[in-house]
């Protein structure tokens, strides 16, 4: 099994998307808070955030640009994610318990 898109949100297309496909019996508190998580992150960085979960089971938080966004700043991008994982670290490892516990216990 390969990563898990959770969300994304795009600073390009002003947009979000959610994966209720896979994580509709996400709490729609948290979906909120992920939601403002992500599109904040984007209204600061630029780019594409997603936030989703590795086959481990552990959530990942990535930025990225498109190959023409000359006024992307990957250092400053980096730093945010770093900044949002230190920050919401609580947030974050809650979503991998969710995701362990519910998704992945269903599964197995």
């Amino acid at each position: 099994m390969e990563r898990q898109v959770l969300a994304a949100s795009s600073f390009y297309s002003k947009s979000y998307f959610f994966n209720d496909l896979e994580f509709a019996t996400l709490p729609q508190g948290v979906q909120k808070d992920l939601k403002d998580l992500l599109v904040d992150a984007c209204e600061y960085t630029g780019g594409v955030m997603v936030l989703g979960f590795t086959a481990d089971g552990e959530t990942f938080l990535e930025a990225t640009a498109a190959p023409d966004d000359f006024e992307y700043d990957e250092i400053g991008a980096k730093y945010h994610v770093n900044s949002i994982i230190k920050h919401q670290g609580a947030f974050l490892q809650s979503l991998s318990v969710w995701y362990n516990l519910v998704i992945k216990g269903n599964q197995g």
